[in-house]
């Protein structure tokens, strides 16, 4: 069932349409009051208008008469008051219903006795005026960027600009400027570091230094680096003889030596020798009838004399031992505590060895 809002409210359709209904028929039924009250008081009227007239031919008549239309005017007005108060009394099982019409279309009312239903057809109301504008929203989101436009065709070239004012150059040399140059150019003296300029009227002028004053001394900086030993000077004059040093005594003659005189240090003196001291007066040393060529050598216990072992020998004079030679056999266990070398080849005999000390090395070229 379509529902009907009428004008300024909400509710009910229904209920809203008996109320039209009931108020259409209040009025009607004032408007029948109303128009049985006009055709009665028309009557009066007429009446009055015929008394009236009758009352020219006698005014007590006519006042009589006019008095008769006050009185039914009374009547009228009576009536009509009573047409507008008048309602219908419904039963209690009276029910409406109500069907929405095309716009255009005449209201209609049918009401069935039997049922106590009044059926009521509403016509769609024309569309109202346009209302005011409402107020302005709020900015919606930014939106995305468009596609760049396609590029425009080339534009006319421009006319040409004015010609600038002529540039200046700043000049350079190791001597002071005299001819170079144009009016306005600059020129520095890189060896006097003088700058002169601008040029005017063909003139330099004379120059200004570029160079400040000489500042303050800084302060003390950092001890350098010791540097490398230098070179020895020459030998200085011999200073003055000191004191004798304690425990030396002074004097003594060619061929003395000190001598202690007793445990006590620094009890010295100097005493002659009586008498050329041996090998063989060491307690570890024991001298066998020395020969020519002999060597002394430790034996693991103590030094004897023998023969000088192979190696170590030289042809040439004594002076100059222009080559020297070695043994090319070794029959003895040696031990090497220094670097060494000796000219292959070398053979090692049975039961002997040579032991190279370590951080030591033995050639053989």
């Amino acid at each position: 069932m379509s529902i009907y809002r009428g004008p300024g409210g909400s509710g009910d359709a229904v209920n809203d349409a008996a109320s039209e209904v009931l108020l259409a028929l209040t009025a009607k039924n004032e408007a029948v009051a109303a128009k049985v009250a006009a055709e009665a008081a028309q009557a009066a009227a007429e009446l009055a208008e015929a008394n009236a007239e009758t009352a020219e031919a006698n005014t007590e008549t006519a006042e009589a008469n006019a008095e008769t239309a006050e009185a039914n005017a009374e009547t009228a007005q009576a009536a009509a008051e009573a047409a507008r108060d008048a309602s219908i009394n419904m039963a209690e099982s009276f029910d409406v219903t109500a069907t929405t019409l095309s716009a255009g279309s005449s209201a209609t009312a049918t009401y069935n006795n039997e049922t106590f239903v009044l059926a009521l057809g509403i016509p769609t109301g024309a569309t109202g005026a346009t209302g005011a504008t409402g107020a302005t929203g709020a900015t919606g989101a930014k939106g995305d960027k468009g596609d760049k436009g396609d590029t425009g065709a080339a534009g006319t070239n421009g006319t040409n600009g004015t010609n600038g004012v002529d540039g200046k150059t700043v000049l350079n040399g190791t001597v002071n400027p005299t001819t170079e140059g144009v009016n306005g150019d600059f020129y520095i003296n890189t060896a006097t570091n003088y700058i002169f300029g601008p040029k005017t009227a063909g003139s330099w002028g004379s120059g200004t230094s570029i160079v400040g004053p000489t500042g303050a001394t800084g302060a003390t900086g950092a001890t350098g680096a010791t540097g490398a030993t230098g070179a020895t000077g020459p030998a200085g004059a011999d200073g003055a003889d000191g004191p004798d040093g304690v425990g030396v005594p002074a004097g003594g003659t060619t061929g003395q030596v000190l001598a202690k005189n007793s445990n006590t240090n620094y009890d010295t003196e100097w005493i002659d020798i009586t008498a050329s001291p041996a090998l063989d007066d060491l307690s570890d040393v024991t001298i066998t009838t020395p020969s020519t060529d002999q060597v002394l050598k430790y034996n693991g216990s103590g030094w004897v004399n023998g023969a000088a072992p192979a190696g170590g020998q030289y042809f040439g004079t004594a002076a100059t031992k222009a080559i020297a030679y070695n043994a090319s056999t070794i029959s003895e266990n040696i031990t090497v505590s220094e670097n060494a070398m000796s000219v292959g080849p070398i053979t090692i005999s049975s039961g002997y060895s040579v032991t190279v000390n370590a951080g030591k090395r033995w050639v053989i070229l």
